[in-house]
């Protein structure tokens, strides 16, 4: 009887253990590299803005299956926080989920490079009131350009 209950057991898992890197974070380095050489509409292989690469980093933040090609509002909303897009004056949360809702098609969840651009001009002329159209823009890309997701909180 002793043999029987020691059969009816769980089967032990065979799984090797996880290694010290992040899985996730390896897996997104390889996307970011793996993007960053393909060929892209209007840029030769290898030849990325600063613009883009930042919304890359921010379009695959969170998201294990992302490809960096399309943003999710999440991400919008914390690219425009994290990069001091939204002041809490001119520019507040509210305005950036409204744009972002604005230039996303009525049925599509997330925007691309060139929809993330218009949403960038449409912030500009709110955030920087004072300067012309083409400042504007101008200020408002330097403030993402270079940048990626700030993580804060985790153990």
């Amino acid at each position: 009887m002793a043999d029987n209950k020691a059969k009816s057991t769980k089967p032990v898992n065979k799984t090797p253990p996880k290694s010290p890197s992040d899985p996730a974070k390896d897996r997104a380095a390889k996307r970011l590299s793996y993007d960053l050489n393909s060929s892209h509409e209007g840029a030769m292989a290898g030849e990325i803005s600063a613009l883009e690469e930042a919304f890359r980093k921010f379009a695959i933040h969170g998201d294990t299956r992302a490809t960096g090609k399309e943003m999710h509002g999440k991400n919008w909303s914390k690219l425009c926080k994290d990069c001091h897009v939204i002041d809490g004056k001119n520019v507040t949360i509210t305005d950036v989920d409204i744009v972002f809702s604005k230039i996303k098609g009525k049925s599509s969840r997330t925007i691309t490079f060139e929809q993330f651009k218009e949403a960038l001009q449409e912030l500009s002329k709110k955030r920087f009131k004072d300067k012309s159209d083409e400042e504007a823009v101008q200020e408002i890309y330097k403030l993402i350009e270079g940048k990626a997701p700030i993580i804060s909180g985790v153990t």
